[in-house]
């Protein structure tokens, strides 16, 4: 903000100094300056002033030389007696110089002041004359006048007449004659500096200042950008009477004066405040007297009827009031900056305190007691202060854009340290979990070879001991340990959700045993969905579960047909085993032997969260398993 800032007053400055500079150097004719001029006390009661230079003031006998500058005293006026009175009217006669009246002359009067209305007459004709309010009557902007008619007769006489309000007495500025090329830049540069320059600063401070509201409307918490647009505001107020041209102010005069009067008040209240709540300290009682005595001076001085007759007594007072306030205001803040060693607060302060000796001078030369051809102060020490206000913020912006990288470089470090310890965490985890699978599946295999193959060889064992292992007997124990084996490879392999894969499996291994039996296998199965929660585990358990139903019909049910049906029962899947043997019931009288097989089918079951039962008829028996399309986490 502040190196484009920079840029558009460089740029501002450039585009009008430049012109001024150009035409100085380029003027070649001296400008004539004028000192003295004669002067003539009038008896007109008239503020309108005449078309022509009456012909008593022309011919009059009463002119009097007088040197320019030339000032009359303000006096205090009683009361509103003067505003209802007839004006105070003077003729200022000039006398053009010949060598200048031959080319086209200016001229050019840097300043005049007085409550009234001013006109400019040449040769006897009114050419200017000052528009609108009485009081704001562009005292504070120069004037530049072409002194030829369209007939280009020479000029020889130009005369000045300033009716005034009673009382305040009134100044002439000297005078200057000469070519616009030579009094152009003088009135460019008086102009700027006395007007352009206070109202564009006051505008972009304005402009700056309803931003920071914007950001005070999203930010409530943050004040100084309320008090920011708040002094912004009140600078506005003050500087406004200094750049009223021809057309009078929106607010009537006695307002308007109000408000100029009253806003230096209003901007050192804004000045304590601002300044205290950008160090983080809090409003001392002594900050709050100086509001209410501000706020007590704007009521007393209201341009309200109750007021108005006194206004004149108060008005002194006020001005008391606000040097004492300057003066303790910049004291307390230079004290207060100094003990906390801020250097802006110091900075500001210290330029705050210009405003006691600018207001002093800017008091004399409205009074008429310094040369009336100087400039006020004012505004620039306001300018000034508002510039130490916007770097003050900008190094506010500037610091807290600074503390958010830090703190975005703090916490993408954390994150990055954190991201690390979670990545090492679950390579930790990710190896402990591989170690209890190794594990678990390593219990698993050596249960299952130690529930199987290591059961039927100690079968196997025993019967040899007692002499009772014949040739096929053996060969049936064998070939039921090598089924067992091959049941417990198929499980380690990839089940891909897939029951028929199993089941396929099941009838690979045993069906020759089946066949080798004479028992017809009939396969009626079809296409399922798949089951997602399948792995090697709980494949064994399938592969176990349907091998027990098929090695107890084998042995127990002398069937001559098994048949293997699936269904699909929308949440859940059947695989059914049906054979024509001896009827089976469990809950029933079982066949010998067969208890420790259907505890291991139960718990199976259970450990697939799936469910199973046997029915018998006459001629044959069923076996049906439920297993669960999807089933809960745990």
């Amino acid at each position: 903000m502040p190196p484009i800032a920079t840029a558009c007053w460089r740029t501002r400055l450039a585009a009008v100094l430049l012109p001024l500079l150009a035409a100085c150097a380029g003027a070649q004719e001296p400008s004539l300056h004028a000192l003295q001029a004669d002067h003539l006390r009038a008896s007109s009661t008239e503020w309108e002033p005449p078309p022509a230079v009456p012909e008593e003031v022309a011919a009059g006998s009463a002119w009097a030389r007088v040197a320019l500058p030339h000032v009359r005293a303000r006096s205090i006026a009683e009361g509103n007696d003067s505003l209802t009175a007839a004006p105070d009217v003077v003729w200022y006669r000039l006398e053009v110089p010949p060598q200048v009246a031959a080319h086209d002359p200016f001229l050019y009067l840097p300043r005049w002041q007085t409550i009234g209305v001013v006109a400019v007459y040449v040769d006897g004709r009114l050419v200017h004359r000052t528009r609108g309010s009485r009081v704001w009557n562009s005292f504070n902007r120069p004037l530049l006048l072409p002194l030829a008619d369209a007939s280009r007769t020479p000029p020889r006489t130009v005369h000045v007449r300033m009716a005034s309000q009673q009382g305040v007495g009134g100044a002439l500025s000297t005078v200057r004659f000469g070519s616009e090329r030579d009094l152009l830049w003088r009135h460019r540069l008086r102009t700027f500096l006395q007007a352009d320059l206070i109202a564009q600063s006051s505008a972009a401070f304005l402009v700056l200042g309803l931003f920071s509201l914007a950001v005070w409307c999203v930010r409530r918490r943050e004040t100084l950008y309320a008090l920011f647009f708040a002094a912004s505001a009140a600078h506005l107020g003050r500087m406004l009477h200094y750049v009223v041209g021809d057309h009078p102010p929106l607010l009537p005069d006695d307002w308007f004066g109000w408000m100029t009067v009253n806003s230096v008040g209003w901007v050192m209240v804004c000045v304590f405040a601002f300044a205290f709540h950008a160090h983080g300290r809090r409003m001392t009682r002594a900050a709050r007297a100086t509001a209410g005595l501000v706020g007590l001076c704007s009521l007393l001085t209201l341009p309200v009827p109750l007021l108005l007759p006194h206004l004149h007594a108060i008005l002194p007072s006020v001005y008391i009031v606000i040097a004492v306030l300057t003066t303790a205001i910049a004291a307390s803040g230079l004290w207060a900056s100094y003990r906390a060693r801020s250097r802006e607060g110091l900075l500001l302060f210290g330029w705050f305190s210009l405003n006691l000796p600018a207001g002093i001078h800017d008091l004399l030369l409205q009074n008429y007691r310094l040369d009336i051809e100087r400039v006020y102060l004012a505004p620039y020490t306001s300018t000034g202060l508002f510039l130490i206000f916007v770097v003050m913020m900008w190094r506010r912006y500037i610091g807290a854009l600074r503390g958010m990288e830090a703190a975005n470089a703090s916490l993408e470090s954390r994150l990055a340290q954190r991201e690390a310890a979670l990545t090492a965490t679950h390579e930790q985890l990710r190896e402990l979990e591989r170690q209890q699978t190794l594990t678990a599946e390593r219990q698993r295999l050596m249960q299952d070879m130690h529930d199987g193959i290591g059961s039927s060889l100690v079968s196997a064992l025993r019967m040899v001991e007692r002499g009772e292992a014949s040739p096929g007997a053996t060969a049936q124990v064998l070939q039921q340990c090598i089924d067992d084996l091959k049941l417990a490879i198929d499980s380690l392999e990839t089940a891909d959700t897939d029951l028929l894969g199993l089941l396929a499996a099941i009838r690979f291994r045993l069906g020759p045993r089946l066949h080798a039996a004479g028992i017809e296998l009939r396969w009626s199965v079809r296409d399922l969905p798949a089951l997602a929660w399948l792995d090697p585990q709980t494949a064994l358990h399938v592969l176990r579960i349907l091998q027990e139903v098929l090695a107890n019909i084998l042995k127990h049910s002398r069937a001559s047909v098994i048949d293997v049906a699936t269904d699909d029962a929308g949440a859940e899947v059947l695989v059914r085993i049906r054979d024509n043997g001896a009827p089976f019931a469990p809950d029933g009288a079982a066949a010998p032997g067969t208890g420790k097989g259907l505890a291991n089918i139960r718990q199976r079951a259970e450990a697939l969260r799936a469910r199973c039962d046997w029915t018998a008829w006459e001629g044959g028996g069923e076996f049906r398993l439920w297993l669960p399309v999807a089933r809960a986490a745990g």
